[in-house]
């Protein structure tokens, strides 16, 4: 037996109250004069057997009374009982070595076992892999069946982390909960580190794996300047393996190749590549291991710095200065955007064509800016791009909700003394990279902003201390982040601060000027709007490939016991989680009631005995 709040049983030294009473109570005859009666011997009342069973009864009421008060104060619960309404979280792997020969049917099975030996609980579905999905909330077991049958695996690598983090996350407000991970536990999937499931939580790993032999294209890459490509393939099982190499260079087939890769080696194939050659496919063929890694793409590079064009009003406007500087400055690797200040009707003069050859536009100001311009901003945005927006004393509200056709229009109220700018969303990419140090934004005044209403279609990414939204955002096809107030140190003193720079560097990059040297991703990573499946994709008037994880690719197992070993358990959540627990335990079993229903009991036989 526990308590939930313990300190009530200090109340229980209150039985010494009436145990003291009751001592120190002593009925003896008064004495009554009477002729001659002081000439007899005295002698001590003999007190009946029924009163002092009724002393005792009165005595051992009041204090059953006085311990259940406390007890049932105290809030007692059975520490060892396992509440009603456990969850059972049953996370399957869906990476893409679970395609191996045998291993999703397995997986399945040992799926719906853990789902027959939870019976009672409620029971949840995750299927993960770079990321993890529920394929069913906490509900009943039939549900958990049919969502284990629309499992299927994907072209994602296998990440416990992902896993592990969205079961404590459905677990979090649960009084009990168990996590069944169902994998064939490559021992990559720990990428260097281990898992973290909260202190309480029961850990059950089942093995779906079974071994296996793999041949894969872990790289490939093309040289514009070289000609020429190069393809290497491994061999990831213990024996040598044969297999023939495929390649198409551009829209040419190359000559296939026959190559013999020794166990636990790779061969490189290389190929002379057309002059107007822009990308690499190369596939083998392999029965006996993963499919998902018989094919790799490759692009040509490209090193072209990606373009910001800022409209800063007339030709002799200073505005964009503090801005153009922030976005030039150099890191240790060199400089990030290639930056280009115009005006604003030389903005209005280009084609749609030419804004478009930009990642970002940024607009300090409206003078000059026309119907043309307004076309070309909303081109750039239709192609997924972005804008950024410095309210300012040269942007007129009105104009700027004409050109990007935004309905309502946009009405700001000009505010003086707005305070301090406080990032409300630590988790949007503007503000993730500053974490700890946010509150670095709060050295900055600002003494002039646009008070604006941030109804449908925006959502605020910081606020002023005022209240009012500090950066707000738009989205669709492209994003559009509106500040509230100017960054040329005209209605505040933020260029002066150190933070300036690596904000307008973070707007920047999250509005799409990435530098364009990436042109190969994994599927977890592909761009936003991106099938998350391997092939060469067109985004955005360029060719990138997107490949399978490479480290997906290996065969190197670990056990079950092992597994459990690499998973920590948090001990920053342990205190608060285990009160959490013991409240819905106790809170469910209700003891207490029970204890006042005694005391009530209690003090109805003590009226009795006392009045008597």
């Amino acid at each position: 037996m526990s308590f939930l709040s313990p300190l009530y049983l200090v109340g229980a030294a209150l039985v010494a109250l009436p145990i003291v009473l009751h001592l120190l109570r002593r009925d003896v005859a008064p004495p009554v004069p009477f002729t001659a009666v002081h000439l007899l011997r005295k002698t001590s009342v003999d007190r009946s057997r029924r009163h002092r069973l009724r002393d005792l009864l009165l005595l051992s009421a009041r204090i059953c009374a006085l311990l259940l008060l406390a007890a049932s104060f105290a809030r007692p619960y059975l520490a060892g009982a396992v509440p009603a309404g456990r969850t059972t979280v049953v996370a399957i792997d869906r990476s893409f070595s679970m395609a191996g020969p045998a291993r999703l049917s397995r997986a399945r099975a040992l799926a719906r076992d853990a789902i027959d030996a939870s019976a009672g609980d409620r029971i949840a579905v995750l299927a993960f892999d770079d990321r993890a999905d529920v394929l069913a909330s906490p509900g009943t077991a039939a549900d958990a069946r049919a969502a284990v049958d629309t499992l299927a695996t994907g072209f994602g690598a296998t990440r416990y982390a992902s896993a592990l983090d969205k079961a404590a996350e459905l677990l979090a407000n649960e009084p009990a909960g168990r996590v069944v991970i169902i994998s064939d536990l490559q021992r990559g999937g720990f990428d260097g580190s281990g898992g973290v499931l909260p202190e309480g939580i029961e850990l059950i790993v089942r093995d779906a794996g079974l071994p296996v032999a793999n041949l894969s294209v872990s790289h490939a890459a093309i040289d514009g300047t070289r000609r020429r490509a190069v393809a290497t393939v491994r061999n990831h099982g213990d024996a040598p393996r044969t297999t023939e190499v495929r390649a198409i260079l551009g829209t040419a087939a190359a000559a296939a190749r026959r190559v013999t890769v020794p166990a636990g080696e790779a061969v490189d194939v290389v190929y002379d590549a057309p002059s107007d050659a822009v990308s690499l496919r190369v596939a083998i063929d392999d029965t006996d291991g993963y499919a998902a890694d018989n094919e790799r793409f490759a692009v040509i590079e490209a090193h072209a710095l990606p373009r910001i064009l800022i409209a800063a009003g007339g030709p002799s406007s200073s505005a964009g200065f503090y801005l153009s500087r922030a976005l030039q400055a150099e890191p240790e690797d060199g400089a990030e955007f290639d930056v280009r200040t115009v005006t604003g009707a030389a903005l209005a003069a280009m084609t749609a064509a030419q804004v478009q050859e930009h990642a970002v536009v940024v607009i300090l100001s409206t003078h000059g800016l026309d119907r043309r311009a307004g076309e070309s901003l909303r081109a750039l945005l239709q192609s997924g791009r972005g804008v950024f927006i410095a309210a300012g004393p040269d942007v007129d509200a009105t104009v700027l909700s004409a050109l990007l056709e935004w309905r309502p229009v946009l009405a700001p109220r000009d505010a003086r003394r707005a305070g301090v700018l406080a990032a409300t969303d630590l988790r949007h990419p503007v503000f993730r990279p500053f974490d700890a140090v946010a509150a670095n934004f709060g050295q900055v005044e600002f003494d002039r902003i646009w008070q604006i209403d941030a109804g449908e279609g925006w959502r605020v990414v910081a606020r002023y201390t005022n209240g009012s939204p500090a950066l707000a955002e738009r989205s669709g096809p492209g994003r559009v982040l509106l500040f509230a107030s100017d960054v040329d140190r005209r209605w505040n003193d933020f260029p002066l601060h150190p933070a300036f720079v690596p904000f307008t560097q973070e707007v920047t990059r999250y509005l799409g000027a990435r530098t364009a040297a990436v042109s190969s991703y994994v599927v977890a990573d592909v761009p936003a709007g991106t099938p998350a499946l391997p092939g060469l994709v067109q985004v955005a008037n360029r060719l990138i490939a997107v490949n399978v994880d490479a480290r997906e690719s290996s065969v190197e197992r670990m056990a079950p016991a092992e597994f459990d070993k690499q998973v920590a358990r948090s001990s920053s959540d342990t205190l608060p989680r285990a009160r959490r627990l013991a409240g819905e335990t106790e809170g469910q079993q209700n003891y207490w009631r029970y204890g006042l229903m005694l005391l009530l009991g209690t003090l109805v036989l003590e009226a009795f005995v006392g009045a008597r």
